[in-house]
């Protein structure tokens, strides 16, 4: 009997002290500009539209299991598209304001220059790089831009957004292309096309609003299979493309008191002692 009193008191101190990490999601998930987003659901294997697709299922996974995805500024790429105003996703995660958002040319207008720069180290070759210094990359960027390449980095498609309970980091997955090569040679010059390497990773870009901090803007030049596939198309949301930074955490809750432990311990050695005389 003794060791059962030893036992109750180690799973005791155990559930006080050895409680396993925790990731937190975003809760109480809203969208502004509804009428210019796009709700994917998925099956596991296919993503599809789904207008009635409940945003905590769609933003319940990680990046082992992305699932769907909340694409916002959907009609980004088509004539007309009113590119002054962002469509947003907003919630709370542990504690502290989030808000994702399209891009606006404002935006571009903030990081653009820069974001290319790395952007086309990424997608061209030696040669290409070496030719696009040559013909300097404000200009390029100019060219990219009359030919709508900010348009179709500034929706992003939100899978997920959690927090790590214990390192405080938040990661948001950003559904896109495994490989973008095909949908990027279209924004560039014909005279970079032959110097485009043949696997392009980008993502598109979001930009978070957190708590009371500066906005920043967030993407990512690699990605992982999502094994997942949009029905229609056969191409979208075949990669997931993770982006972090650290975030603030609350407060820890209060630890018992050493003396409060060694109480529960003794209660829980008497309760066991009281069983076996109600046995006896």
């Amino acid at each position: 009997m003794k060791f059962a009193n030893l036992a109750l008191g180690a799973s005791l101190l155990t559930g006080f002290f050895a409680a396993p990490a925790m990731a937190a999601s975003i809760t109480n998930p809203t969208l502004g500009g509804a009428n210019d987003v796009i709700l994917y659901d998925s099956d596991g294997v296919y993503t599809f539209a789904n207008p009635g697709a409940s945003l905590d299922s769609i933003l319940a996974g990680d990046a082992g299991s992305p699932g769907g995805n909340i694409e916002l500024f959907a009609s980004s790429e088509k004539p007309g598209a009113n590119f002054s105003t962002p469509t947003t996703l907003s919630g709370n995660l542990n504690g502290t304001s989030i808000t994702l958002s399209s891009l606006t040319a404002a935006d571009w207008d903030v990081f653009g220059v820069g974001w290319f720069t790395e952007f086309l180290d990424v997608a061209l070759n030696s040669t290409g790089k070496f030719l696009a210094a040559q013909a300097g990359y404000g200009n390029l960027y100019s060219q990219f831009k009359s030919m709508g390449g900010p348009q179709t980095f500034s929706d992003p498609n939100i899978s997920y957004v959690n927090q790590d309970d214990t390192t405080g980091e938040v990661t948001i997955g950003l559904a896109g292309h495994l490989n973008a090569h095909n949908r990027i040679k279209n924004i560039l010059p014909s005279s970079l096309w032959s110097f485009l390497n043949p696997n392009i990773q980008a993502s598109e870009i979001v930009k978070v609003l957190y708590g009371d901090e500066p906005a920043q803007y967030l993407w990512s030049f690699s990605a992982t299979a999502s094994g997942l596939v949009e029905e229609n198309d056969g191409v979208s949301h075949n990669g997931n493309y993770e982006v972090s930074f650290r975030g603030t955490l609350p407060p820890p809750e209060a630890v018992p008191e050493p003396t409060a432990v060694l109480g529960l311990v003794a209660l829980g050695g008497m309760l066991v002692a009281s069983k076996r005389k109600s046995v006896a």
